[in-house]
């Protein structure tokens, strides 16, 4: 059976135009000189409600069509032992956001965190030139075949095997770096190899299922300070990566030592958009927050603690007490008039990290260290 790919492309083409995705002239000139599809592999993955299940090019060429051209991410790679998705190409809309964010110019210097399948490096290529875009992939089987689809359509970068968490300081110093993997941690290396007045953009999670982007100014001390500039959700850096909670798991073996909790405020969590769900994450890093049929489940990574709600009861387990803390949360985000994502900012050094509110001296506490 065969297909007009381009279908897929034009319809792709003109809903990001139409939803005001192509921020710069650039964007749309470059999204259309690379076709998606190239990068893709012949097999992607789609969910199948339990499992992800492989969805070949050749055994269904309309469905790998409409997911290679959904406003989503196609996942390219799967850990069949966990189903955990490990490799992807991101979304359309989050790769035109990073790019605005990073606002690269033509001769720049660029480092690339993460080629994947060459897709993100061809559209940084068309901007600044192949010359300037230095691509860093810690799966060598990726990188080459990013390699070979690069070349194939006359680009070619500077790909590199390697942790990106320590950068490529060969090729230093670099006008802009961008990750297209989550960090928690913004790595040291990463300030060290940006000139002074340069920046750096990347995708950020506090906890397993946190959202953020964040842009960062390189400042002439070594620090770097900036803004965060979406909610996107990106695979994690394979070294700050968590593993995945077992929730029925966790439930099963501890819900008989769980307390029910009496007294005291708890979280109004039904209600909070996505601007507060981010806050939640910023002032409980590390806890997990998971809508269930009839309230919430709350974790800590390591599940060590976790509290559980239905209806207006809650109960909790471990030494942390995640109902008062994210009343806590809850109730800070609130007094401070429920701001935005965007009203929050980052600043980084080669040891420290905090996140404020809108001015560098208004550092988010930390509840659980003080002061």
């Amino acid at each position: 059976m065969s297909i007009d790919i381009e279908k897929f492309r034009q319809w792709l083409t003109k809903s990001l135009a139409e939803d005001g995705h192509f921020q710069r002239d650039w964007q749309r000139e470059a999204f259309e000189r690379v076709p998606r599809h190239r990068f893709a592999p012949e097999t992607v993955w789609a969910w199948g409600g339990e499992i992800w299940r492989p969805v070949v090019r050749e055994e269904a060429p309309c469905r790998w069509a409409e997911l290679v051209y959904a406003d989503a991410s196609v996942v390219t790679q799967v850990d069949d032992a966990r189903q955990e998705p490990t490799s992807s190409i991101s979304a359309p809309a989050a790769v035109m956001n990073m790019l605005t964010s990073l606002d690269p110019q033509p001769g720049d210097r660029v480092l690339e965190i993460g080629s994947g399948s060459g897709y993100n490096t061809a559209l940084l290529c068309e901007r600044v030139g192949e010359r300037g875009v230095t691509s860093m992939e810690i799966d060598i089987g990726w990188m080459h075949r990013a390699g070979l689809t690069l070349r194939s359509s006359g680009r070619r970068p500077h790909l590199v095997w390697g942790d990106g968490e320590g950068g490529w300081p060969a090729g230093a110093p670099y006008d802009r770096l961008l990750s297209t993997a989550a960090v928690r941690r913004v790595p040291a290396a990463w300030l060290e190899q940006v000139r002074p007045g340069g920046e750096i953009v990347t995708p950020w999670f506090p906890n397993a299922r946190g959202t953020g982007l964040i842009w960062l100014r390189v400042q002439e001390d070594g620090t770097a300070r900036g803004w965060f500039h979406g909610g996107e959700a990106f695979m994690p850096v394979r070294g700050q990566g968590v593993v995945p909670l077992d929730v029925a798991g966790i439930w099963a073996a501890t819900a008989g030592e769980a307390q029910r909790v009496s007294g005291g405020p708890s979280p109004e969590l039904d209600g909070l958009d996505a601007h507060g769900r981010f806050a939640l994450g910023v002032w409980l890093p590390g806890v997990v927050c998971w809508p269930q049929q009839d309230g919430w489940f709350l974790a800590t990574d390591d599940g060590g603690s976790w509290a559980r709600s239905a209806g207006s009861a809650w109960w909790r387990h471990g030494p942390r007490d995640l109902v008062r803390e994210a009343a806590d949360a809850v109730g800070w985000w609130q007094g401070e008039g429920s701001p935005s994502l965007f009203d929050f900012g980052i600043t980084v050094t080669g040891d420290r990290q905090e996140i404020w509110l809108r001015s560098p001296e208004r550092v988010v506490p930390n509840p659980r260290h003080p002061g």
